[in-house]
């Protein structure tokens, strides 16, 4: 079985990749420079800004894994801004169009979202059923679903992953709470009482992996671990892991907003 993944090279993509390179898959990456890669899989160029595709990539593809997207984790100017949401809706719409053009045999289609679709809520608790937010992330994540569902007016079993706070030694949110934790200078951010919804970046990969493989798999999942914890839970409990103290007091939001700007969002929200 061939699939195409875009933003393979990423954590979550590469996590994914190793599952599916076990279970005997054909993998093949879409990317702006393609290189090598650890993982040895051929990258096919894409640039979807400019509405570019090596349709070699999609030959014989039997699934889609989209993982696209530009981190969220930088300071959002009104340009950067425009790239978040161009990456992950441009490149979605490429592929969609490519599908339909080229009458592509595809099987399935998986593209990630995030959490980020609901509204920034201290005392409830969402559903896939749940409206969307009004926010920045919340808008992206809207047009990201609604270009990844249209695969489905092509009789194409789509599945959009609404992803969590990504857990994982290599990178993502655990790392700089671990950096400062091993300093001793762990602390919460904000009031701390905002929900973490994480999930482990293993957990994630099976996620994808059981997406792909189980064909009564429809529509929109979150992809969360069981239960949330709020922030200052979770600073405190990498501090106990790593036998560290954790008494620092919380780091008020207006510093966070000063260092960070409107990306703070992401640190506060919950």
């Amino acid at each position: 079985m061939n699939i195409l993944i875009s933003g393979g090279t990423g954590s979550i993509g590469a996590a994914i990749s190793e599952q599916l390179i076990d279970k005997g898959y054909q993998l093949r990456y879409l990317s702006r420079k393609p290189a090598a890669n650890k993982l040895n899989i051929p990258e096919y160029f894409w640039d979807p800004d400019k509405g570019k595709i090596d349709e070699a990539s999609l030959e014989n593809a039997d699934a889609i894994i989209n993982l696209s997207g530009a981190p969220i984790n930088k300071r959002w100017t009104p340009a950067y801004k425009n790239e978040i949401l161009r990456s992950r809706v441009d490149g979605t719409r490429l592929l969609f169009e490519k599908a339909h053009n080229l009458s592509l045999k595809l099987k399935t289609f998986i593209s990630a979202s995030a959490v980020g679709y609901y509204p920034n809520d201290l005392h409830r608790e969402f559903t896939e059923e749940d409206t969307p937010g009004t926010d920045f992330l919340s808008l992206i994540c809207q047009n990201w679903e609604q270009q990844a569902l249209n695969f489905e007016n092509l009789g194409i079993r789509t599945v959009c992953l609404r992803i969590g706070i990504v857990l994982s030694k290599k990178g993502g949110a655990l790392q700089p709470i671990a950096q400062t934790a091993k300093l001793g200078l762990g602390a919460a951010l904000g009031n701390g009482k905002q929900w973490m919804p994480w999930i482990h970046i293993n957990d994630l990969a099976n996620m994808f992996v059981y997406a792909l493989e189980n064909e009564k798999l429809n529509g929109i999942y979150n992809a969360v671990g069981p239960y949330n914890v709020t922030n200052k839970d979770l600073t405190g409990l990498t501090a106990k892991t790593l036998r560290k103290p954790f008494f620092m007091p919380n780091i008020p939001a207006f510093v966070l907003k000063a260092v960070m700007g409107e990306m703070a969002s992401i640190a506060l929200a919950s």
